[in-house]
């Protein structure tokens, strides 16, 4: 076993190069090569699991996620180490790289590691089905590493062999990685991988931790919903994504797959039921020995506040789009109900005088909760003894304020399936009485009001399109981590400038009107309850003032050390 860790650990080593351009500049000796490696089952599996590796490392790190922060659901504080957070926010070219940086090269990494694999696999003693599901997981990766890569960055140069004159290589246009992408994920499908994995890693707790059947064919869908918008615009995907989202319910409800939603939405991200069947397609954090990594998720610090619990504050709730979401379960799970301050819950726009809002000269407010503004709880744990509590979150008992957990990272969900198959199906004219049921079922256990539910029977085709791309957005609210946010919903519709011009704009909206009952705490920490006396407006902490560019506001540039190295690396 100990060799075992060795080799796959050195094998993982060997792959994590900092950026695209040094592919093969190591030098080999002493080191494994392909021709000495791939040998037998275990050398493969060691291969797959350096690949997981690489994916989980990616997840560890929230620097991938900040081009996220362009999404009107997520905001960042003005913290003084937040500037790459802060230059997404507000559209503006980053100042801090770390976060293209970071995606740039992470991406690539899992892209070689993909290429070693499907370069070599064949070459092992092993069944024709252990090889097909190795090259599966690395046709899928590979795909998954260019859908991110492109939709941050547009044109990006397209490795497949780990060639050394891939070094200077120019950048694909948009269309040409699109297509390798599903060319990729094709190829991954004709793998034939299962359905439901039982041996333990690829398998945890009953639930697929490698890539499966549905989870190519969810993600195909969402290829195919993203190439129909901008800016390839080619508006006959649309029936290709929902004939791939199609094949998913339909094997749903066939029993093939044994996806389902949650009766309740609380569990969606509960620590307490790590491991569910609503998730397609997760990322997992394996510290014990053999495992892929001794990482683990940093998310559930990036989503707390600074001022409560030691949080980062990378990505908080941006107001308006609290304000606009839905009530009901969905909402109480992905947003606290009340905060936890001092020792009792109270309301994020509480004020420990019950006296309107007001911020000081020296930068001092009268808020109970400094940040006001609402807090994401959908990676939030509870204490236990100075542990994260392994249960259901509760928003009345204390967070855990430490900085990494082995929570579940949840790529794909069953219920935006449902949403892309019924935003999809109305985009192009096909059975809308379909799309229609998909997007009952997500409603239904989402929403306090039934009457939203039934209303979707009265849907145009038009009309439900639109409400089945927002409902995802509800679905997947605060997720940077998903393979589809919020951010890339309105990146694939041209919509980032609606975005960009509110936050521009007034932001006069009322986020909470005057006379509602407020539940606070004195400067003491004692609770006391109040009625508001003006309606409580605010605005972002971080206003767009730069013009909207197009493409230029919506793409990151390359990473500097990149373009150093490569100079047709350029637009």
């Amino acid at each position: 076993m100990k060799y075992s860790i060795f080799t796959c650990c050195l094998l993982a080593a060997s792959l994590t190069a900092a950026s695209c351009s040094d592919f093969l500049t190591e030098d080999p000796k002493g080191q494994l090569t392909p021709e000495t490696f791939f040998k037998t089952q275990s050398d493969l599996d060691q291969s797959v699991d350096a690949l997981y590796s690489l994916v989980q490392d990616l997840q560890c790190n929230s620097n991938s996620m900040i081009v996220k922060c362009q999404g009107d659901d997520v905001t960042s504080t003005t913290g003084t180490n937040k500037a790459a957070y802060l230059s997404a926010d507000a559209f503006e070219p980053p100042t801090d790289t770390k976060g293209i940086s970071r995606t740039w090269s992470a991406m690539y990494s899992i892209v070689k590691a993909a290429n070693l694999i499907i370069e070599n696999a064949s070459k092992v003693s092993t069944t024709q089905d252990e090889i097909n599901i190795a090259l599966g997981q690395a046709y899928y990766w590979r795909a998954y590493a260019y859908f991110e890569l492109v939709r941050v960055f547009g044109p990006v140069p397209i490795n497949l062999n780990n060639d050394a004159s891939n070094t200077k290589a120019s950048p694909n246009s948009v269309e040409e990685v699109y297509n390798q992408i599903v060319k990729d994920l094709i190829a991954a499908e004709q793998c034939n991988l299962p359905a439901k994995y039982t041996v333990s890693k690829r398998s945890i707790d009953g639930q697929n931790i490698w890539v499966s059947a549905q989870a190519v064919k969810a993600t195909l869908a969402a290829v195919y919903l993203n190439m129909a918008g901008y800016p390839l615009n080619k508006t006959e995907n649309y029936a290709l994504a929902a004939a791939k989202a199609k094949e998913v319910i339909d094997g749903v409800e066939a029993g093939t797959y044994d996806q389902a939603l949650l009766a309740d939405w609380n569990k969606v991200y509960s620590y307490g039921m790590n491991h569910h069947n609503e998730t397609i397609l997760g990322i997992d954090y394996n510290s014990t020995p053999g495992g892929w990594s001794n990482q683990d998720s940093q998310i559930s610090s990036c989503h707390q506040f600074t001022t409560i619990d030691g949080g980062w504050g990378d990505f908080l709730a941006e107001r308006h789009f609290w304000k606009n979401f839905p009530d009901g379960a969905r909402k109480d799970a992905v947003y606290a109900k009340q905060i936890y301050a001092s020792g009792n819950t109270v309301d994020w726009w509480a004020t420990t005088d019950g006296e309107a809002y007001t911020k000081n000269e020296d930068g001092t407010t009268n808020a109970v909760i400094s940040d006001f503004r609402p807090m994401f709880v959908g990676f939030t744990v509870n204490d236990n003894a100075g542990s994260p509590a392994v249960d259901d979150y509760d928003y009345t008992k204390p967070f855990w304020g430490g900085m990494c957990v082995n929570k579940r990272h949840q790529l794909i969900r069953y219920s935006e399936v449902l949403c892309w198959y019924a935003e999809a199906t109305a985009r192009a004219g096909q059975d809308l009485a379909a799309a229609k049921a998909a997007l009952k079922q997500v409603r239904a256990r989402a929403y306090a009001d039934q009457t939203k539910v039934a209303e979707v029977d009265a849907m145009s085709a038009d009309q439900l399109a639109e409400a089945a791309y927002t409902e995802h957005g509800y679905e997947v609210a605060g997720n940077v981590l998903g393979m589809v946010t919020r951010r890339d919903d309105e990146f694939r519709m041209n919509r980032l400038k609606e975005a960009h011009d509110f936050r521009a704009g007034e932001q006069d909206e009322v986020l909470v009107p005057a006379g509602t009952l407020t539940h606070s705490v004195d400067a003491q920490g004692n609770p006391f309850t109040y009625t508001l006396k003006a309606d409580v407006k605010m605005k972002e902490n971080m206003p767009v003032t730069v013009a909207w560019k197009d493409a230029e506001s919506i793409y990151q540039m390359y990473p500097p050390t990149e373009v150093e190295q490569n100079p047709n690396l350029k637009r």
